[in-house]
């Protein structure tokens, strides 16, 4: 586990700041690649023929922050460069949730949810 610490340590500042109302003007792409960067670093040691093989948590720490990136796209109380950012940057889980879900049975029929969900949303940059 104490090779675990300092990712889930990584990961969680990252998350806190990410879902922090208050973004400082100038950091929005800073936050944002900060914590897309840590998700996939802790679900990547959770991927298939690691030492911590762990399927559940590869694909919780994924869809975690794509939801994430979908939240604040959709949040007309974050900033507007914040949400762009946020919509540039949300291919990289979505990316990595289709070569997890390309692995697993029915899996495409899962990630075209996901890929539906996205075409879906409404940015307001107003």
């Amino acid at each position: 586990m104490d090779s675990q610490t300092p990712l889930y340590n990584a990961f969680f500042k990252a998350q806190d700041r990410f879902l922090d109302s208050y973004t400082p003007y100038g950091f929005e792409p800073d936050i944002v690649h900060e914590y897309i960067h840590s998700a996939m670093a802790l679900s990547s040691m959770y991927e298939q023929d690691t030492e911590y093989e762990n399927a559940l948590l590869c694909e919780f720490y994924l869809r975690q922050v794509y939801f994430h990136l979908i939240d604040a796209i959709q949040d007309p109380c974050r900033g507007k460069i914040f949400r762009r950012v946020c919509l540039d940057a949300i291919h990289t889980p979505l990316l990595c949730l289709k070569r997890y879900y390309h692995q697993l049975e029915n899996g495409d029929k899962k990630f075209l949810q996901l890929q539906q969900n996205l075409q879906r949303i409404r940015m307001p940059l107003d």
